[in-house]
């Protein structure tokens, strides 16, 4: 009985520890109204060392910016590879920003990594386990005159299981600029943290969901 008890107290445990992640806007400021950018040409830009982060996330800003009668599209598709690392001069950066006006690009909606913040979290299981015994009962039922089964319900008390893990969450800053204003004019900043990711894709898609209520909001 006792081993049932672990090896269901340790399911229930492992679903609240894969079921925990969430994303969360922490702080925003804008400049901006948001018909300000309603018809700009807007370039979604994720700066990151990982090309399917940033294929995936950029995909899932677009495709809520398009939903929102917004005009988009992925830096990808301009620009398949890009060293982040050559633009951190103002005269790389100066080049890089007229080539986009001269590609027809009016704004560039940045995401970047900003940091990241590992803690430890503890969870305790102090929940009872029902579970139905495999064998059925049979009983005399009166009423119906014949024998019925039925299976009988076990309550297990499972013992208390303290579990400590380390996780980690990641604070992603996005910049909205106008490329016809000077590089450090900013129209919005919005800060997001990520705790605990488990899965990209619907990370991706709920800080996308998220950054643009608070972008156009």
């Amino acid at each position: 009985m006792k081993t049932i008890s672990k090896v269901i107290g340790l399911l229930a445990l492992s679903i609240l520890l894969t079921g925990c992640s969430s994303v969360k806007v922490t702080d925003s400021w804008k400049d901006i109204k948001t018909s300000q950018i309603g018809n700009k040409n807007i370039m979604v830009l994720t700066e990151s060392e990982s090309n399917m982060i940033r294929t995936t996330f950029e995909k899932d800003i677009v495709e809520q910016l398009s939903n929102k009668g917004y005009n988009s599209f992925e830096s990808h598709k301009m620009f398949p590879v890009i060293n982040f690392n050559d633009m951190r001069t103002n005269e790389q950066l100066k080049l890089f920003k007229d080539e986009l006006r001269s590609s027809g690009v009016d704004i560039v909606l940045k995401t970047v990594l900003k940091d990241t913040n590992e803690y430890t979290k503890t969870i305790t299981n102090e929940s009872t386990i029902y579970y139905q015994n495999m064998y059925p009962a049979y009983y005399f039922n009166r009423y119906y005159r014949g024998f019925h089964r039925h299976y009988k319900t076990v309550y297990i008390d499972v013992e208390p299981k303290t579990t400590t893990f380390t996780s980690k969450d990641y604070v992603l800053e996005t910049i909205v600029y106008d490329l016809s204003q000077p590089e450090s004019i900013q129209l919005s900043i919005i800060i997001t943290v990520i705790d605990n990711p488990k899965d990209l894709e619907k990370t991706s898609k709920d800080f996308s969901k998220k950054l643009t209520k608070e972008l156009i909001k």
